[in-house]
């Protein structure tokens, strides 16, 4: 049954990205490829055709497997988050909407989300960062053709694993289903951008299926699947380039004349490193899918020696 959920919720995704595509391709919500010698603009704010899989998976498992609530509250927050992500992602549309006035809601929710599933009233504020900072993690580890949701889908397959014997375990092959279906249109070269609508959607989701377990080593364990996103964000954009860490006001890479892509040399000598950076640094100018294949590879090696330690620490504990 859960091959034929996750099978059918991928197709759905394939679908509704597809689709939504076509739509945001017709309203000029368009983004630079920036990683490509021709100017190449493609569809963005496609993450929110992940709304579609996710609600009729959701649906699927609430009325013919598990009558469980709090899977609709999860579908809630989540569809929340994705659409603070919209907003953020149609600023040609709407206007620039600054990080001050989306975080606001994103912390909103995350702290009605974290009181409905507390095991306890002091546990709050903490499981709302816990959750607004994986949905923030994920949404700022980005940068190159399937980078992100490359990221988030090893992540995803790592979180069915952990919930293979829980009532979570299909909700988690929802995720992970629906993730598949856009990093299909996503991986390089890239047909879609996923926007804010979709990275926000995917770590909202993974910390909120976390969150609903109330299983502290569980929550603990997903957190440190996300230590590349901490490195990248906090000790690599945060400490380099502290006035621009969403890197908007230049472009962060360059090609050179094999086009492999390259740090650029900017004027005040600084480094404005992020992850993608450091593995240039240290491997020197490559490829965009050879370093993006490196990220997915040290994402999902971090993953495999943080699922053997919890491995290890549930033996002693159990």
């Amino acid at each position: 049954m859960a091959l034929l959920l996750f099978i059918a919720v991928f197709l759905v995704s394939l679908i509704s990205v597809f689709f939504t595509a076509k739509k945001m391709k017709k309203l000029k919500v368009l983004g630079r490829d920036i990683n490509k010698k021709e100017k190449v603009f493609l569809p963005e704010a496609t993450g929110i055709a992940l709304l579609v899989p996710l609600w009729l998976g959701i649906l699927y498992i609430v009325f013919f497997e598990n009558y469980n609530p709090a899977f609709i509250i999860l579908a809630l927050a989540v569809t929340g988050f994705s659409i603070i992500g919209l907003l953020d992602d149609l600023k040609k549309i709407f206007g620039n909407i600054s990080w001050k006035k989306r975080a606001g809601p994103v912390a909103l929710f995350s702290l009605v989300f974290a009181f409905l599933f507390t095991p306890d009233f002091l546990w709050v504020p903490f499981l709302a960062v816990y959750i607004a900072g994986i949905a923030s993690l994920q949404n700022t580890f980005a940068g190159m053709n399937g980078w992100e949701i490359g990221s988030g889908f090893i992540i995803s397959c790592f979180v069915v694993i952990l919930l293979l014997s829980t009532q979570f375990f299909l909700p988690a092959i929802v995720l992970c289903a629906m993730v598949l279906g856009l990093l299909f249109w996503n991986f390089f070269p890239a047909k879609v951008f996923p926007g804010d609508s979709g990275t926000l959607l995917i770590g909202g989701m993974i910390a909120g299926i976390m969150v609903e377990t109330e299983n502290v080593l569980l929550m603990g364990t997903v957190f440190l699947f996300f230590i590349p996103h901490l490195i990248d964000f906090f000790l690599l954009k945060l400490r380099t380039n502290k006035k621009d860490v969403s890197q908007k006001a230049m472009f962060p890479y360059e090609l050179d004349e094999k086009q492999r892509i390259k740090i650029p040399e900017y004027k005040d000598k600084s480094q404005r490193l992020d992850f993608a950076k450091l593995i240039i640094k240290i491997f020197g100018p490559k490829k965009e899918w050879w370093i993006v294949l490196l990220i997915w590879i040290f994402v999902f090696l971090n993953c495999l020696l943080w699922f053997f330690v919890f491995q290890s620490a549930r033996e002693l504990v159990f």
